[in-house]
């Protein structure tokens, strides 16, 4: 998140942005048409942000992704950066209504740019330009907590609700003209591969902008729930080619596999070998916040082992309407419109036809609904098939998060999940001396670089280090789903000086049946009962997938 530093000035100024957009009135044309002329404003500093992140970010990820060609580590380079004067796009701008026991104010809105930018880069020593750089996506702006003061928010949150769709093009690069297509398709799924760390969902840019207002609601997701997804049955997906040694032994038919994701969190399916149709059982898991606003995204594969797999076709599913929605690139005039600069007068609201469905509310379990979906091609996808065909049946089941555990039977689909703790660390306080058995001072001039480690079960997170300070800031949080064993389980917060070898500060344990029905709430606890001093100031909650009884 720090790579992103360079766009707080101009995140500022989006909040504000934001604020107003959701106070403003409803109406999508008035709302749309201020937007754009507010970034009309902001276009300098966007382009300025541009230029840094290109520089400082984009070209190390493509001097990795050419070395992984064998082309070399600095076989890629930035000669001229100019942006031009196109505007990102923003459009379908939707506001969500308040959910009950959730301070947060939720914005979506269609992210699109279609770049008029003079780029010159070096690649492999021959000089090429950039063209037609395109990023378009689903975005979310969380605004979080509110408060009472200026400027009436506590930080806000961005990220992509949707994988960003980025297509550039090279030209006058004659020489290596052969190389370029997989030049180019690397450089995306590095460019994505990077994006999905730091800006697609799950992850996100938080910028505080309040120092009274809670860090945990501010750099937190405050999680409502688990969406449920099985991609049950495909069929009708398209064989290899008409003759030939493989259809004559019966092996013309695709490996089939699937991606199943919310944003940047993904699952596999298992392949279903030599197959045009398959049924899976496997359902997968998504933590959410808000249910509604969320696409599942599935993108069906042929597993080849002798190259990259070939694509065979893409569907999405909104889950507010239970209905399929076509990727950006195929929604038709209205789109078109939007991704070259050509909007009319009409709502862009032409994009999402369900605006009258109501808010779905987080508390509510949403028992399992089946949705059908066509695959559809998407432009730019690698694949070796002439027509992309086949559907898909995907289920979907919400259950919201509950204070206390319930019924094995009261589960609405056969999920992993029996219990979420979210862990918050706000700080470690007056690092002084290192536990044992006779607690020993830090050495007379030695500052510690702190880092908490959070351990419950098998799994292990760890915060950043606070350097050079015995008064360790972290503001970092943690979320673990656990199994049916939850009540076993213990949970371990230590803080450690990573600069020293003998370097515990101490630490402080709790069973996790401990914590049923009783949360930590920003409490000050000691880390060594001999050193009373040195604390750590933390949240503890454990929820479970259930149904709510008020």
């Amino acid at each position: 998140m720090q790579s992103y530093q360079c766009i707080s000035s101009t995140m500022r100024l989006l909040v504000i942005s934001a604020i107003l957009i959701s106070c403003a009135t409803s109406q999508q044309v008035q709302d749309e048409a201020w937007v754009r002329l507010v970034m009309a404003q902001l276009s300098p500093r966007v382009g300025e942000m541009g230029a840094k992140v290109l520089n400082s970010k984009v070209e190390p990820i493509v001097q990795g992704a050419l070395s992984t060609l064998s082309l070399g580590k600095k076989a890629f380079k930035f000669t001229r950066i100019e942006l031009g004067n196109a505007k990102p796009q923003i459009s379908n701008i939707r506001t969500h209504k308040a959910a009950k026991g959730f301070d947060r104010i939720t914005v979506d809105c269609d992210l699109m740019y279609l770049g008029d930018s003079d780029i010159q880069v070096s690649i492999l020593g021959v000089s090429s330009g950039v063209r037609n750089v395109q990023v378009s996506g689903r975005a979310r702006i969380v605004l979080t907590p509110t408060i009472s003061e200026l400027p009436f928010v506590g930080g806000v949150q961005f990220f992509f609700l949707t994988k960003p769709e980025i297509d550039f093009d090279f030209d006058g690069a004659a020489k290596i003209a052969t190389k370029l297509p997989a030049i180019k398709t690397k450089i995306k799924e590095d460019l994505l591969e990077d994006m999905s760390k730091e800006v697609i969902f799950p992850n996100r840019v938080t910028l505080p902008l309040s120092w009274t207002a809670d860090p945990q609601l501010i750099w937190q997701p405050q999680l409502a729930g688990i969406l449920g997804v099985r991609l049950r049955t495909v069929a009708g997906l398209p064989k290899k080619g008409s003759g030939g040694v493989r259809s004559w032994v019966g092996q013309d038919k695709p490996d089939a596999y699937a991606t199943i994701g919310i944003g940047g969190d993904e699952r596999t399916t298992v392949v279903a070998k030599n197959s045009v149709q398959h049924t899976w059982e496997e359902w997968y898991e998504f933590p959410l916040e808000e249910v509604d606003g969320h696409v599942v995204e599935v993108n069906m594969y042929d597993r080849d082992k002798m190259s990259s797999d070939e694509f065979l076709g893409y569907a999405a599913i909104d889950i507010k309407t239970f209905s399929q929605v076509k990727h950006l690139f195929n929604r038709g005039t209205a789109a078109k419109q939007v991704l070259s600069g050509k909007q009319t007068g009409t709502s862009s609201g032409q994009l999402v036809s369900k605006q009258a469905v109501p808010t779905l509310a987080v508390s509510q379990p949403i028992q399992t609904r089946l949705v059908e979906a066509t695959l559809e091609s998407v432009t730019g996808r690698k694949t070796k098939y002439a027509k992309i065909t086949g559907k898909i049946g995907v289920e979907l089941a919400w259950q919201p998060l509950v204070p206390t555990p319930g019924r094995d039977t009261a589960r609405l689909f056969p999920g992993s999940t029996a219990a979420v703790l979210s862990i918050f660390i706000y700080s470690a306080n007056n690092l002084a001396k290192y536990a044992g058995a006779s607690p020993v001072p830090i050495p007379v001039g030695h500052l510690p670089s702190a880092q908490a480690t959070v351990t419950v079960a098998n799994y292990t997170q760890t915060t950043g280090v606070s350097k050079d300070s015995q008064q360790a800031e972290f503001k970092q949080g943690f979320v673990f789903k656990l199994g049916k064993d939850w009540k076993t389980q213990t949970l371990t917060i230590k803080v450690d000086d990573t600069e020293k070898r003998v370097s515990s500060f101490g630490q402080k344990s709790w069973k996790l049946s401990e914590l049923l029905g009783v949360d930590i709430k920003r409490e000050i606890i000691g880390l060594d009962a001999k050193i009373a001093s040195q604390t750590i100031t933390m949240s503890a909650q454990l929820r479970f997938p259930g149904i709510h009884t008020n």
